[in-house]
């Protein structure tokens, strides 16, 4: 795997498009959907990740848990294209709002542990995990899912919070949990604007 620290931050066209997908401009009477603007939002953690993606040299990604698009709003910032990007969530308001907030990015409904859903995706280069391996119960089995080879950029709270199965205080316990599934390249850490800390790794699927 080529590490690149520019190719992503400084190089838009670094991210490009997957084989096979096109997005069509509307017919002559289509009127452009007008987007929905997300709340205000703390976008630290999305720009941590993001900085990470640039240093990988990868054409495209796929965002696990995606939410309402929140990462998707940090992509069309930094003036990334739609086709280099999908969306999944589990969640049908949440996909709902991302598609009316950014009109022609790609966002699927469903989960992305089910089977059939996994084949709509498993052809991204890259896999984005924001706050969601620690709410998976089998998050060993999802990863050990994950094709070889393939860049897997993840977040993990360092605190005990509501609703997450797990959290690792320090990095080395977070290695260790999963060392034997991924190689973890980088490990850094971001705070939020209300001061709760979270690990934040880039690894490649053994």
């Amino acid at each position: 795997m080529s590490f690149n620290p520019n190719q992503l931050l400084n190089n838009p066209a670094a991210l490009l498009s997957v084989p096979g997908r096109r997005v069509l401009p509307p017919g002559p009477e289509a009127a452009p959907a007008e987007p929905t603007p997300l709340p205000p939002y703390d976008k630290t953690m999305y720009e941590n990740a993001f900085s990470r993606l640039g240093m990988l040299n990868i054409a495209n990604v796929v965002d696990l848990g995606c939410g309402p698009g929140r990462f998707a709003g940090v992509m069309t910032e930094r003036r990334q294209r739609p086709e280099v990007y999908l969306g999944v969530d589990r969640g049908h308001d949440q996909i709902k709002t991302a598609k009316a907030a950014f009109p022609g990015w790609s966002f699927l409904y469903g989960d992305f542990c089910d089977p059939q859903i996994r084949s709509q995706y498993e052809r991204y280069e890259a896999f984005l995990l924001l706050n969601v391996l620690e709410q998976l119960e089998d998050d060993l089995g999802f990863l050990a899912g994950v094709p070889s080879g393939k860049p897997v950029v993840f977040s993990m709270p360092q605190f005990p919070k509501e609703g997450a199965l797990r959290y690792y205080a320090d990095s080395s316990s977070l290695r260790e949990r999963y060392s034997s599934l991924l190689s973890v390249r980088a490990m850094g850490r971001y705070v939020s604007s209300s001061g709760e800390v979270y690990a934040m790794a880039q690894g490649v699927r053994w």
